[in-house]
């Protein structure tokens, strides 16, 4: 294969990977339940219906959104029933993303924490302290009611996130999260995109030395 065509094939990789930028990065990943399971109250849900994409309509009521949103009943600090463990729900996100914004749709008069995994230090670091909205009622999307508008953020890079509640009543729930981002490459791909860059100046030389 001819030095123009390697250019060329990764350029159009590079190209690939730049189209891929500024997505909903969480859509559809895996979600588990990190700690709290017993305060939620609607297990028959699939914890997968807060990054499928799809919003309930703004200002649905609690009772109506059972099936749309994941939904429990303490909060840090705010025990039920003697129990004081936060519930908390981790999004793996199955690999390295840079996070620039997030949306994030849930019960109205509550307060949330998002949190991101810093891969460095192996610790759970504040990405968002997401407030509660004092207008309109059940479920409603930070940071804007038009379900499109991201809060920024970061960038940080990170591999999963994770939300709980932070404060309100005892009654909470979180219907959808996306987050606004990029994948980091692979160091592999960065040497790549960087031959890449270095073989298209040598060809310029040859081209403008003929």
């Amino acid at each position: 294969m001819r030095l123009g065509s390697i250019a060329g094939f990764v350029a159009i990789n590079a190209l690939v990977t730049a189209a891929k930028a500024d997505s909903n990065v969480a859509l559809n990943k895996p979600v588990t339940i990190i700690a709290g399971s017993a305060q939620i109250t609607n297990l028959s849900t699939p914890l997968s219906v807060i990054d499928d994409g799809v919003f309930t309509p703004e200002s649905t009521n609690y009772g109506s959104a059972v099936s749309e949103s994941v939904q429990w009943t303490t909060i840090d600090g705010q025990p039920a029933n003697g129990i004081n463990v936060p519930t908390t729900l981790e999004i793996d996100l199955g690999g390295l993303f840079a996070i620039s914004g997030a949306i994030m749709q849930a019960d109205d008069n509550d307060s949330y924490l998002l949190q991101y995994h810093d891969t460095s230090t192996n610790t759970w670091l504040t990405l968002w302290n997401v407030p509660s909205v004092s207008q309109g009622s059940g479920f409603r999307t930070r940071p804007n009611a038009d379900q499109m508008t991201f809060q920024p953020l970061g960038p940080v890079t990170t591999d999963a996130v994770r939300v709980s509640a932070l404060t309100g009543d005892a009654a909470l729930g979180v219907s959808e999260i996306q987050l606004n981002g990029s994948a980091v490459p692979e160091p592999s791909s960065t040497a790549l995109i960087t031959l890449a860059g270095l073989a298209t100046c040598f060809l310029r030389r040859l081209r403008s030395a003929r």
